[in-house]
């Protein structure tokens, strides 16, 4: 029987009002494996009252103590039981075992770190200049916050949202990706017994439905939203028109620039590891390789030679190096920018294709892509593919370069490849990106912001300011003497 993954509200388990059901496809097999509740504005609704509730308990919304003990609590239970998460999520994405435990297995560390991080808030004295009088800033606690999820890394990134507005003061609705839901669902469900009833909430479903629902909520004092330029817009739109605040983390077109004096064989990795693992799936990947002419022939040719040694086959394989696409929409669109590019007269240097593997006839594999003879009117060097494709570009000056890796509507992050750090540095400086990664790629960090600029959307979450970007600044005065007559 087909497993069915209800919604979350107020601490417990609940069919959808609609009575629907969405269908979720392994993309390793494309058979159904699940169905998730097709949720509505009725259950919105629901799940917005119960976190308005939760949010205004005096001993949450006013108790840092009491907000970074359950924080703590919930990275506990994480610690103990993130095995349960592993293979639901990737049923659902399809993202290969190693780098999901890697991302399970940190998850309560998210949570952690913001619990030390509430603790450690202090008052804020504020410098007036003025005589007779003080203040102080305080901060308060949205209430409801909404946090608007995507399918690559269902749980990481709504840890970068929850875990902050948490610690915050406020309560969550979660609305994950209609591609990828259950292993949110069964988080909530994890810490029914640990975190207060209507704290985190979860209603799944489409984003015109439900996501439209929470944004438009009244109730919904801010959203946080990770996904499409597309989907970023609407969010935008909509939020505006209800004076809402929104935080947007959005796509990119990610350049990675070599220099000739790169460590290739490191430039190597971090290019793989940039663009082919989680096949692309990545709001950072490096999509684009801005090579020096001088060592693109050999470059390419070795990142040619470690691609053809990969292993295809079943995510939940150790010895597999690359899974399927997470679904057949983002399977389908691959493949097609792909076929434009080729009818544009890019040239194809390795894959470009769909792959069969055997036992998962039916799944979604595309074969790691390198392009190259790539224009820069190419739709395929302009646009997000989010998927496993290299374009390479070769350039002979460093301001060549840096025009190339600025020429995008996008701005998410960047690589710099060169052993001269000082020159890295400065190169870094002029690159128009919220993340400039040198002789790196890829890593983040509670301690340090995410965000991009352009297209890529505005905001920025985790950081030394996350929590307060879940809070409102209040500005307390004090005065210190007797106010006089102002008319006497």
């Amino acid at each position: 029987m087909t497993r069915r993954f209800q919604n979350f509200i107020n601490g417990r388990s609940i069919p959808p009002n609609s009575s629907d059901w969405i269908d979720s496809v392994n993309p390793a097999t494309g058979e159904v494996w699940a169905q998730i509740a097709r949720g509505n504005v009725v259950d919105v609704r629901l799940a917005v009252e119960s976190a308005k509730r939760a949010s205004e308990q005096h001993d949450w919304r006013y108790n840092p103590t009491n907000r970074s003990k359950i924080l703590h609590d919930i990275a506990d239970r994480l610690d103990r039981e993130h095995q349960k998460l592993i293979e639901i999520e990737i049923n659902d994405n399809g993202k290969r075992v190693r780098e999901v435990k890697a991302q399970m297995s940190g998850l309560g560390d998210w949570y952690r770190h913001f619990a030390v991080a509430t603790a450690q808030m202090e008052v804020e004295n504020l410098n007036l200049n003025l005589d007779g009088v003080s203040a102080y800033l305080d901060l308060i606690p949205y209430g409801v916050v909404g946090a608007i999820t995507a399918w690559n890394s269902p749980l990481m990134i709504a840890a970068w949202k929850v875990a902050p507005a948490l610690a915050g003061g406020n309560a969550v609705v979660i609305k994950p990706s209609e591609f990828a839901s259950a292993s949110t669902v069964v988080f909530a469900e994890l810490l029914s017994d640990t975190v207060p009833d209507g704290l985190i909430n979860v209603v799944t479903g489409y984003g015109d439905e439900v996501g439209t629902a929470i944004i438009e909520s009244d109730e919904v004092k801010k959203v946080s939203f990770t996904g499409s330029e597309i989907g970023g817009s609407r969010v935008a739109t909509t939020a505006a028109k209800h004076v809402k605040p929104v935080t947007l983390e959005l796509g990119g077109k990610s350049p990675q620039i070599v220099f000739r004096d790169a460590d290739l064989e490191n430039a190597i990795n971090g290019i793989m590891s940039g663009i082919f693992l989680s096949n692309g799936q990545s709001c950072v990947a490096g999509s684009r390789l801005i090579i020096h002419d001088e060592i693109k022939h050999s470059f390419v040719g070795r990142l040619k030679e470690k691609l053809e040694r990969l292993q295809f086959g079943d995510p939940l394989s150790e010895d597999t190096d690359i899974g399927p696409i997470a679904n057949k929409p983002q399977f389908d669109k691959v493949l097609s920018m792909i076929d434009r590019a080729k009818q544009e007269g890019v040239k194809i240097t390795a894959g470009g294709s769909k792959k069969v593997v055997s036992g998962f006839e039916g799944g979604f594999f595309v074969e790691p892509t390198i392009l190259e003879n790539v224009s820069s009117s190419n739709e395929i060097w302009r646009h997000e593919v989010f998927g496993p494709v290299l374009c390479v570009r070769g350039f002979s000056t460093d301001d060549e370069a840096v025009s190339l890796a600025n020429d995008t509507d996008y701005g998410l992050a960047a690589g710099i490849w060169s052993v001269d750090e000082e020159f890295a540095n400065k190169i870094a400086a002029k690159i128009d990106a919220g993340t400039v990664y040198i002789n790196h790629y890829r890593s983040v960090s509670a301690f340090a912001p995410v965000g991009g600029v352009k297209k890529s959307g505005y905001g920025r979450e985790l950081g030394p300011n996350a929590i307060r970007d879940f809070m409102q600044e209040k500005a307390i005065w004090l005065g210190k003497a007797v106010m006089s007559d102002p008319f006497g």
